[in-house]
């Protein structure tokens, strides 16, 4: 073989070596994309949160904005010009803060496939209503459409009933929607409601908010809480983690007072600006306290809108250290007429650690105390009428009660929240202090009045409650819209955590 064949054999060679490695690298490009393609159709897909329907769980567009006279930081809604901080209702100009996109987040669509929807899943499903636009007259809406069989205007609490059965010719080119009128129960076009066109085009949206209401149950909101069959339904304690939300932080002290945060009736206190500091005086019977004087409220810094009802679903936590052990630490909230107070003994003194309900002792033990000269986490909250007391993060005292719909005298129009001590000099600091979220009773379905949640039907509400288009307003979620639950925000990755 001569040198000339054998050099044209090895370049063939090294030339069927590249046309081997790019077509590996071509096919596993290909079969990634496939398998994600996969993915993406039947088992996770990404979502991007376009409002702020769900804030502070999950961002639409909004502004981060740090306020120039606490330092507190906070999100709001990227529309507005002026905010007021949460923490010290400083007025921030923010109309030239850069606008942030929404929270991206991961859902499971198969999640459902293998379970049932548990109540306060975040979930994505397809909006009960079709968005309807005419292309012949550009008419537009989302509240109505006509049959082509009767003429009658689909309702919308029927409206998920009208469902497309298929879809003829191109968009905006005689596309025809073919649809089970509940009226008539007849199969025909959808019709513009304007102008009686067939040349429409439907859009179904996806939604995302929080399950609340389940298959077979009535369902009412009443006092910012979820009554099911007449009875306050509770939320897991890492949903509650979830949903609390921040009204006060010492730790941020203002530059410049524009409300008086405490309220002290007596001469015991002295108040830094991130540690409150009570003295009593040596061998005498003494009890002092220090209330938060602003009102808590359904203020979401988010909306900035003015609050619009007293919360009394409070939770409060500081560090503290007792120096003598014949007193003790005290945490006393009221609800209208509801007094709750909770007193931690220093030491093994004269008297047992307790929980009271309007002066009656519902809990107590004397193996609970906290050891003077130490400092601990105390966690005190009241929220869905269940009130509970952690030391160090572990439950020393836990007490239920009213928890009829029944038993419920009034809305809460009076909070108050106070703490203090009892024959013990103590230093109280990093206090804070929380709302649970308030569940407006706007809307028509399950407010003022309590809805029937049908068979394979589902309710849902958003947890920035005073800005959220939800079940209260459109009624119910059918099983066949659900797509699936939403379990990680995944970008912006300083966002990044598991949905609860």
């Amino acid at each position: 073989m001569s040198k000339a064949d054998q050099k044209d054999i090895n370049e063939k060679k090294k030339g069927n070596k590249k046309k081997g490695f790019f077509r590996e690298n071509i096919e596993s490009i290909l079969i990634a994309v496939a398998l994600a393609f996969v993915l993406r159709i039947f088992v996770v897909e990404a979502f991007k949160i376009p409002t702020g329907s769900m804030a502070p769980t999950l961002l639409g567009q909004h502004k981060s904005v740090k306020c120039p006279n606490c330092a507190w930081k906070f999100k709001t809604n990227y529309s507005l010009n002026h905010v007021k901080c949460s923490n010290c209702f400083y007025k921030i100009r923010i109309s030239d803060y850069r606008r942030r996109g929404g929270n991206r987040i991961l859902v499971n669509k198969f999640i459902y496939d293998f379970g049932e929807p548990e109540r306060w899943d975040v979930a994505v499903f397809k909006y009960p209503f079709n968005e309807v636009t005419c292309m012949s007259c550009g008419f537009s809406s989302s509240q109505s459409m006509m049959c082509e069989k009767c003429s009658n205007t689909i309702k919308k609490e029927n409206y998920f009933k009208a469902k497309v059965n298929s879809i003829k010719g191109s968009f905006g080119v005689g596309q025809y929607h073919k649809v089970v009128c509940e009226s008539c129960d007849e199969v025909g076009a959808i019709l513009c409601s304007s102008c009686g066109a067939t040349n429409v085009h439907v859009v179904r949206k996806n939604y995302i908010k929080r399950l609340i209401g389940l298959p077979d149950e009535k369902l009412q909101v009443v006092n910012g809480d979820i009554y099911i069959n007449d009875k306050i339904e509770r939320k897991p304690e890492k949903v509650q983690d979830a949903l609390w939300v921040q009204v006060f932080n010492s730790n941020y002290p203002a530059k410049q007072d524009i409300v008086q945060n405490w309220d002290i009736k007596d001469e015991f206190w002295d108040v830094s600006t991130k540690q409150l500091h009570l003295e009593l005086p040596e061998g005498v019977e003494q009890k002092s306290y220090i209330t938060f004087k602003r009102l808590i409220t359904d203020y979401n810094v988010y909306n900035n809108e003015e609050p619009d009802a007293v919360n009394g679903d409070i939770m409060i936590i500081f560090d503290v250290s007792a120096s003598e052990d014949n007193g003790g630490i005290s945490v006393i909230l009221q609800e209208n007429e509801k007094e709750i107070e909770a007193f931690v003994s220093t030491g093994t003194g004269k008297k047992k650690s307790y929980m009271k309900v309007n002066g009656s002792i519902v809990k107590n033990d004397a193996e609970v105390f906290i050891e003077p000269g130490k400092e601990y986490n105390i966690r005190f909250a009241n929220v869905d009428n269940k009130v509970t007391l952690k030391i160090n993060d572990a439950v020393v005292f836990s007490h239920i009660y009213d928890t009829d719909l029944s038993s419920l005298k009034d809305y809460t129009k009076f909070s108050e929240l106070k703490f203090g001590g009892e024959n013990t000099d103590a230093v109280f600091k990093n206090i804070s202090i929380f709302r649970d979220v308030y569940y407006t009773d706007a809307g028509e379905w399950g407010t003022h009045k309590a809805i029937k949640i049908g068979n394979s039907e589902y309710f849902f509400l958003g947890d920035n409650s005073r800005n959220s288009n939800d079940s209260r307003f459109w009624k119910i979620v059918p099983e066949s819209n659900m797509v699936g639950k939403a379990f990680m925000v995944f970008w912006p990755p300083s966002t990044i955590k598991y949905v609860r």
